[in-house]
C-alpha cells in the first residue's frame, strides 16, 4: 500500500489526554493520559507512558496549559502512540497533529522537526484545535468555545479561517476545578478529585437559589466523598471565577462577546449563529443551557445565537481532523518531507492553519 493509499494518523494533543487514530474510522483507536513516568530500576531509568503511577515513579506532563513544556517526554508519548497504540511504522503514514490557538511558531516547528527527523513521516500537518472542532461539529463558520484541561479558548472562525484578532486563551479550565475540589474537600488524590468533578459536579441555572444538601459519593476505589456546595462552584467558576478563588476577572459569556466584537461587523452574524462547545469541561450537566441563558445579556438583540453541543465534546477536535485529512481538497496542503528538507521547518507557517 502506497503512502497516499494508507490512512493518515490523527493525533489530537491535549494537556490531559491524547486522542489518536486513523482516517476513515469513526472513533479514535486510543484515548490515553498524556503523561510519562520515570521509574528507577537496577538497570537505569525507564520511561513508561500513560501507566498507573508506580510508587517510585516521577511523573512528567509534556503539555501544560496547552503549551509543550517537555519535548523529550512528548517524543516518548508519540513513540508510544505509533508503536503500542496504533502498531504502525510512522514512515508509512502521513500525520496530522493538533495544537492550541495562537501556538508559538517555535512549538510548531519543533513538532514538525520531530515528526520528520525522528519518525521519518512522509508528510505532516499541524492544525489549530478549535478550527478542527468547528469542522467536527459540521460547520465552517462560528465561534468555538473549548474548555479543556489546561485552558479555555474562544476562537471565532469565518468561512474556515480563524479570526486571529478575536482569539482569546484563558488559563481557567478543568485542572483549576480539580485543584479547587482537591483543596476544598481535602483530597490528596487529584484523580479522585477529577472523578468527583466528572460524576458529581453540575452547573446551576441560578446558584443563589440552590438548596445545598451534602451528598455522599462512592468513588471507583470504594472511598466515600462528602460534597456540598462545592459541586456547584466548579461549573460556576466559568461564569464567576472568584467562587473558586481564581484570579481571572472575566466571565465566559463576556469573553465570548468581546471575542466576536473584535471581528469585522459583517462577519458577526455568522460567528454568533453557532457557538460550538468542545472539551471535557463543557460536559458538566447544565453548562450549555446556562451559557445559552447568560449570553442573552452580552449579545446584541439584533443577532440570533445558538450554543451547539456535539455528541462527544472530548472527541470533536479529533473528528474534525479525521474529516479534514480525508478531504480531496486538503491533500495538497500536507507538508511533505521533501518540502521540509528543501525549505526547513518554516514551511509549516506557510501551509498550515
Amino acid at each position: 500500500m502506497s503512502v497516499d493509499e494508507a490512512p493518515a494518523v490523527i493525533i489530537d494533543n491535549g494537556s490531559h489526554t491524547l486522542k489518536v487514530g486513523f482516517t476513515g474510522e469513526e472513533d479514535p483507536s486510543g484515548v490515553f493520559r498524556n503523561s510519562v513516568y520515570l521509574i528507577e530500576t537496577a538497570n537505569g531509568v525507564i520511561r513508561k507512558v500513560s501507566v498507573p503511577p508506580h510508587p517510585n515513579a516521577q511523573p512528567l506532563y509534556p503539555i501544560q496549559r496547552g503549551i509543550p513544556c517537555d519535548w523529550d517526554a512528548m517524543e516518548s508519548v508519540w513513540e508510544y502512540t505509533f508503536k503500542d497504540v496504533l502498531n504502525v511504522a510512522p514512515e508509512d503514514h502521513r500525520v496530522l497533529l493538533t495544537d492550541r490557538p495562537l501556538s508559538e511558531r517555535a512549538h510548531r516547528e519543533k513538532a514538525v522537526q520531530i515528526m520528520f527527523e525522528k519518525f521519518s513521516t512522509p508528510a505532516t500537518y499541524v492544525s489549530m484545535q478549535a478550527l478542527l472542532a468547528l469542522y467536527g461539529a459540521g460547520r465552517t463558520s462560528g465561534t468555538v468555545v473549548d474548555v479543556g484541561e489546561g485552558f479555555t479558548s474562544v476562537v471565532p472562525v469565518h468561512k474556515g479561517t480563524p479570526v486571529t484578532e478575536g482569539i482569546v486563551n484563558v488559563e481557567l479550565a478543568g485542572r483549576d476545578m480539580v485543584d479547587y475540589l482537591a483543596t476544598a474537600l481535602q483530597l490528596s488524590d487529584r484523580e479522585l478529585a477529577r472523578e468527583v468533578l466528572e460524576k458529581v459536579c453540575t452547573v446551576s441555572a441560578d446558584i443563589g437559589k440552590e438548596t445545598v444538601n451534602p451528598i455522599d459519593f462512592k468513588a471507583a476505589n470504594g472511598s466515600i466523598v462528602s460534597i456540598g456546595a462545592e459541586r456547584f462552584r466548579c461549573g460556576e467558576s466559568l461564569f464567576n471565577p472568584t467562587v473558586i478563588g481564581h484570579k481571572e476577572s472575566s466571565a465566559l459569556p463576556e469573553i465570548i462577546a468581546k471575542s466576536v466584537a473584535a471581528c469585522k461587523e459583517a462577519t458577526r452574524k455568522d460567528l454568533y449563529a453557532h457557538i460550538v462547545l468542545a472539551g471535557g469541561s463543557t460536559m458538566l450537566n447544565g453548562f450549555a443551557e446556562r451559557l445559552q441563558k447568560e449570553l442573552a445579556t452580552h449579545i446584541p438583540s439584533t443577532h440570533r445565537y445558538k450554543v451547539v453541543t456535539t455528541q462527544h465534546p472530548t472527541l470533536t477536535v479529533w473528528a474534525g481532523g479525521n474529516m479534514v485529512a480525508q478531504s480531496p481538497m486538503f491533500q495538497q496542503s500536507w507538508v511533505t518531507k521533501q518540502e521540509y528538507e528543501e525549505h526547513g521547518a518554516d514551511i509549516i507557517h506557510k501551509k498550515c492553519v
